[in-house]
């Protein structure tokens, strides 16, 4: 039985409507992603408790909480802006909701989490002390010395770099590995999402398009939404349907190779820029009017390339 489960959950406000049936598998983590103004935030409030649905329900661990309080649900929550109590100190924010009573065992608790989130001897520093990725350390620590059933995170990290951001995700997970929580992670950076998650659920207009693994998601895209949203590729009008293909699914036909029976043809690319990806190179082609992205580990030498793409990763949509 899924943990938590939210049947038929419908908010209605006056330019936007929420309205989706999901549920979260016990010691998941499941990102939420999709573009701005989707609901993944409102999402989030209606699970936390912070706003109610005008119908459906929420499950958690069996008990109805659809209109429980806010502060009587085993559930914390993980903002973008740390929302850590100035007045307190590191251990003072830790400390402030644990269900711990014995203050030894508090003050033993939080040496924990410091350590958990790589910040051991910063128990007495003052708020205004830690830097951006520091203080949202100490937010991670604080939510899950709460002991909560469930941790909710709204782009935790937008606010951060991103050689910072990798590094914080990383500790993100291996909390996760830890403590075993069930997470749902809000977020608008797939690369995120596809690092940390068990499933990802893509949002748009206040419903769900799809729930899958992430490599599903990718391969298999349920729509034409879905298949952008989750990665580059290239859409294709032809014979009144949709053709979309990732980047690294097209390969540069070599002079005078003969296509495949697998394999679709496309003649006369005009190249129109290259960028040096490290590994590879990023090529932008124009076909008829439609823009090309493919990735080749070398740089072409004429103006015009043909291309070849097997037949099994072109994705058809009736759009």
């Amino acid at each position: 039985m899924a943990y938590l489960e939210c049947n038929a959950l419908k908010r209605v406000y006056k330019d936007f409507t929420l309205d989706l049936s999901f549920s979260v598998n016990k010691g998941e983590i499941l990102s939420i992603i999709g573009p701005s103004g989707s609901g993944k935030s409102t999402l989030l409030s209606l699970i936390s408790g912070i706003d109610t649905p005008d119908s459906g329900s929420l499950i958690l661990n069996g008990e109805d909480i659809t209109h429980k309080a806010i502060q009587k649900r085993s559930i914390a929550m993980v903002f973008q802006d740390f929302s850590l109590f100035p007045s307190m100190n590191v251990q003072q924010n830790i400390e402030y909701g644990m269900k711990i009573k014995d203050a030894e065992k508090k003050r033993q608790r939080t040496a924990e989490l410091l350590d958990m989130v790589g910040l051991h001897g910063y128990e007495k520093r003052k708020v205004f002390e830690l830097s951006g990725g520091e203080a949202q350390r100490v937010a991670l620590a604080r939510a899950v010395a709460a002991e909560p059933e469930i941790l909710l995170l709204d782009e935790p990290l937008s606010a951060l770099d991103a050689p910072l951001r990798k590094h914080l995700r990383s500790m993100i997970w291996q909390i996760h590995d830890t403590t075993k929580i069930t997470m749902i992670y809000v977020t608008h950076d797939r690369e995120e999402a596809f690092a940390i998650s068990d499933r990802i659920l893509v949002m748009k207009d206040g419903h769900m398009e799809a729930i899958g693994k992430a490599e599903e998601l990718y391969k298999n895209p349920p729509s034409l939404f879905v298949a952008s949203f989750t990665g580059e590729g290239s859409v294709i009008k032809k014979d009144g349907k949709t053709m979309f293909f990732r980047p690294e699914n097209i390969r540069i036909r070599k002079d005078n190779e003969n296509p495949k029976d697998d394999e679709i043809l496309l003649s006369d690319l005009k190249i129109q820029g290259i960028e040096y990806a490290g590994s590879s190179y990023a090529l932008r082609l124009l076909y008829n009017t439609s823009s090309i992205l493919a990735t080749t580990d070398r740089i072409p030498t004429k103006e015009f390339v043909d291309i070849l793409i097997r037949k099994d990763d072109i994705r058809w949509f009736l759009v």
